[in-house]
């Protein structure tokens, strides 16, 4: 054969093999796409976003504040159900324990602190797994870190904070400042800023208050100027509680001295008798700050909300309290084991705590702050809300938090209360006891759950 013929019946053959590979390609391109080019990577297809309107289900949302009214309840409800018009919600107000003992538990859950023994007692979905099904949802960089770290228990996720309360402001009244003479705040560092900056402002004339300021031992209950003040004198919350160990440390020195000084500064700085007869001289119902009788206190956004409410005119500054002793805390919800519907409770959850929508839901319904930390809403708020903008700063700044103790904590501390207030016993006694108590229950807690 010469050579050309050899070159005809080449070409021949060659033409024959791309029309079979050809005809192949096609026929699977029928089936499935083609392979990629050697030495590229497919493109990555995300899923179908999923039609809100195709979710269904019913949620049972349990919450314990009685200080949130239920026709705000009800419009926050229906804000979500703008996104999610077939996933009904029902609010039921109380506690969680009888409700599962009765055999009706909701499916979502409103904790104030986490409990230990719930979860360990498996009341609690683990959140890994529904946080997981969503590649895009990264909660543990869009909360601020402290929240998000409060509902979880030995490495697990048993819920997603609801919202953020920021601990706390410093509101003074500005006309009364520049009365006796104070020209500027002062940055209060310390214990000790603090007590000369607190005291000044407590005054007497003829037996009387004329001018009062804040009372330190009090705040918001006698659980929460303790941990303000400790935290002021330098504690942090392992000071309180180490997880690791699993060893509390109530009579630390830090928390020690500083409730020693509440004790002292109430003894010391205030004419209780005297203290009692200016505010029955108020109108009833009446804040002292409000009246313009209390030059400065320590607040949280709620009462700064309330003040303005109730004298529009007052001349106010507000700011933030003492870098150390601020603290970030509020409720979180959690997905209740026993209950159905949980990729609604999910979608429920994730929406009120994770959406601009459930910010800007929070805030307009029930004056909460989102546990986000950043939220387009919130930012644009605060252009034209000063008091908002020194929460917002408060939230950011904010890196300390109450410790998650397993068990209860609280009950020796209560029941010592009145005999420290009455000088019977020191502070170091009852801390000493206190912290004696409080570990033997932790100790037992445990050894209970190895059985």
């Amino acid at each position: 054969m010469n050579n050309a013929a050899r070159r005809s019946f080449s070409m021949i053959g060659l033409i024959a093999v791309m029309l079979v590979t050809l005809l192949m390609s096609a026929c699977g391109g029928a089936g499935k796409e083609a392979a990629p080019p050697a030495g590229t990577t497919p493109e990555t297809v995300k899923p179908k976003a999923e039609d809100p309107a195709s979710l269904k289900g019913e949620v049972i949302w349990q919450y314990p504040n009685t200080t949130w009214p239920e026709a705000d309840i009800k419009n926050m409800i229906a804000d979500f159900n703008k996104k999610y018009p077939n996933i009904s919600v029902k609010p039921v107000l109380g506690p969680l324990e009888p409700m599962i003992a009765a055999g009706n538990p909701p499916n979502v859950a409103t904790n104030n602190r986490l409990e230990a023994n719930w979860i360990m007692d498996g009341l609690f979905e683990e959140l890994t797994p529904y946080i997981k099904k969503d590649p895009d949802y990264k909660p543990e960089s869009l909360f601020h870190q402290v929240l998000y770290e409060i509902p979880q228990f030995e490495k697990g996720q048993y819920g997603l904070p609801m919202y953020s309360n920021p601990t706390y402001a410093l509101i003074v009244n500005n006309k009364i400042m520049s009365q006796y003479g104070e020209k500027a705040i002062p940055k209060l560092q310390g214990l000790k800023d603090t007590d000369e900056f607190f005291k000044k402002f407590w005054i007497m004339k003829n037996g009387e208050y004329e001018m009062t300021g804040e009372n330190p031992l009090f705040y918001y209950g006698i659980l929460s100027g303790l941990f303000f003040v400790a935290y002021l004198n330098g504690a942090d919350p392992s000071t309180f509680w180490n997880p690791e160990t699993k060893k509390v440390n109530f009579n630390d020195p830090k928390i020690v001295d500083a409730l020693d000084w509440l004790y002292k500064f109430n003894r010391d700085t205030i004419n209780q008798q005297a203290y009692t007869q200016l505010k029955a001289q108020l109108p009833k119902n009446t804040h002292p700050f409000v009246a313009e009788k209390q030059a400065m206190m320590v607040v949280t956004s709620n009462q700064v909300k309330d003040f303005r409410k109730a004298k529009p005119d007052l001349d106010i500054t507000v700011l933030p309290a003492p870098q150390a002793s601020m603290w970030n805390g509020g409720s979180n919800l959690a997905i209740v084991k026993a209950g159905k519907n949980k990729d609604a409770a999910w979608t429920f959850i994730k929406w009120m705590t994770s959406s601009e929508e459930g910010a800007e839901s929070l805030y307009n319904r029930l004056g909460l702050l989102t546990p986000m930390k950043t939220s387009k809403f919130l930012t644009e708020q605060s252009k034209n809300d000063p008091d908002l903008k020194v929460f917002l700063e408060i939230n950011a700044q904010a890196k300390k938090w109450i410790p998650q103790f397993p068990v209860a904590y609280d009950t020796e501390y209560r029941k010592l209360f009145p005999d420290f207030q009455a000088g019977k016993i020191t502070a170091k006694e009852m801390m000493d006891h206190v912290n004696k108590e409080v570990q033997k229950r932790i100790d037992d807690f445990y050894a209970s759950k190895k059985k």
